[in-house]
């Protein structure tokens, strides 16, 4: 995409140039374009070779604006993830502070296997709800 801008501003750097130090060459670019590109019998002779370029450059414009968005949506997904992740973390450090204190809270603990499990971790997850049933187990005994 990069490439193709600075193509394109260098060919329009070349024609400012060529006109305006050679006019001798203005006066035949001109005669190629009113006599090949802007003739109405050329163009109406050759418009099947010419609409196929047209449909072959407009589908390789639709397939590299595809591409294009699609990269920035992996980017975007990335970013959003790590973000995520991070919330996460920084909720997840907040719950383990709080369990330090309260041990025994449901609550905090079922919190944190929810984060273990977001993040991946699926055996520390799994330990911690194997934990809150036997907290729950003895709360309902108690009653």
């Amino acid at each position: 995409m990069i490439l193709s801008i600075y193509f394109l501003s260098l060919l329009l750097f070349i024609l400012g140039w060529i006109y305006y130090f050679k006019p001798g060459l203005v006066q035949r670019i001109n005669a190629f374009f009113k006599t090949n590109v802007f003739n109405d019998v050329y163009i109406l002779t050759k418009r099947k070779k010419i609409a196929i370029v047209f449909f072959l450059a407009a589908c390789l414009l639709s397939t590299s604006a595809f591409i294009h968005v699609r990269e920035q949506k992996k980017k975007s997904d990335l970013a959003a993830e790590s973000i995520n992740k991070e919330i996460i973390y920084d909720a997840f450090s907040l719950y383990k502070k709080e369990l330090a204190q309260n041990p025994d809270d449901i609550q905090l603990l079922t919190k944190c296997a929810d984060s273990y499990e977001i993040l991946g971790d699926k055996n520390k997850a799994a330990s911690i709800r194997k934990q809150i049933q036997e907290l729950d187990g003895k709360a309902k005994t108690l009653k």
